[in-house]
């Protein structure tokens, strides 16, 4: 029975170093999905095929799923800042992403196709530096997963 205590003691550890590094990873993860997404804009409207709907409506993924919020809160009569707000609503705890992805949509719907790309450049700096400190953070999580093992590895040693 001590065995299994102490086998649970240890995965409990480990498992609490996983999820906090994960909470740490998560946000790379989006940084790095929204510079993807914003390539792909950025591509589309240099093409200039189409409309923000249809560019917003063609692809998966958070900026997609951002620019439709807003597009949509625009259509239900808010203003630009208030449905750049609403639309980021989703990126709370992430303030300096957030303060660019509102920058960009604010004024969007009636921006022409040159200040597009001046948009979408702009952002794109403002998610190199968010990049650059979600690494920051993501050397943190490995920290952290690494710790959760090794506490759950002292304490069934000390235990045992």
């Amino acid at each position: 029975m001590k065995t299994v205590g102490i086998a649970l003691l240890f995965g409990l550890c480990a498992l609490i170093g996983v999820r906090l590094g994960a909470k740490k990873t998560e946000r790379l993860k989006t940084v790095r999905s929204l510079r993807n997404d914003l390539q792909c804009f950025s591509e589309r409207i240099a093409a200039g095929n189409s409309t923000l709907s249809a560019l917003a409506a063609e692809r998966s993924g958070l900026f997609s799923e951002l620019l439709q919020n807003y597009l949509d809160a625009l259509s239900r009569g808010c203003t630009e800042v208030n449905a750049a707000e609403r639309a980021t609503e989703c990126l709370r705890g992430q303030e300096a992403m957030c303060a660019g992805m509102q920058q960009f949509l604010s004024g969007l719907s009636s921006a022409a196709r040159s200040d597009l790309v001046k948009r979408t450049q702009l952002l794109s700096s403002v998610l190199d530096r968010a990049e650059a400190e979600a690494a920051a953070e993501a050397k943190q999580a490995r920290i952290l997963k690494v710790s959760g093992v090794l506490a759950g590895t002292g304490l069934a040693i000390l235990l045992w």
